[in-house]
């Protein structure tokens, strides 16, 4: 273990609709950066499908995960977005700009997109939260030391 895995953050999987289709990612490297505007950071690997589809679309959500999604964040962690549907089979609403919310979220943000940075292996996209709701009143699912805490 290494001392940035001490670091714990949040679960959430990123959702985003580049044209006609959507995808979801599992990430736990998500920031507050700013109150006014409020804005939030998430860090994405360059190999990902979904940083091909962060790349090319105007926004995203983030879907903030509470402690019993655990399948939920493995299913959105592990599958690729590239070979499957990963919200075929998953319960999902959509927000009211149309970004699917998977089950097991309890609160999002709908983020417009409003600048990038490249961060060695992976990208830093900045989104100005321009909507948002939390669903349940609870503690989100926490990641810390390389893994999702109990």
């Amino acid at each position: 273990m290494a001392a940035v895995d001490k670091l714990y953050t949040s679960t959430a999987v990123v959702t985003v609709k580049a044209g006609d289709k959507f995808n979801g990612i599992t990430v736990a490297w998500i920031t507050r950066v700013s109150w006014d505007p409020v804005m939030v950071a998430i860090s994405i690997g360059k190999a990902r499908y979904s940083h091909e589809l962060l790349s090319k679309a105007e926004g995203f959500c983030v879907c903030v995960l509470g402690k019993e999604a655990e399948s939920i964040a493995m299913r959105f962690g592990t599958l690729s977005g590239r070979d499957s549907d990963k919200f075929a089979g998953i319960p999902h609403t959509f927000t009211e700009r149309g970004y699917p919310v998977p089950a097991g979220t309890i609160a999002y943000m709908e983020c417009e997109k409003v600048g990038s940075c490249d961060a060695g292996d992976h990208t830093v996209f900045i989104g100005k939260v321009v909507g948002d709701k939390i669903l349940k009143n609870e503690e989100p699912m926490i990641f810390g030391e390389g893994r999702i805490l109990p």
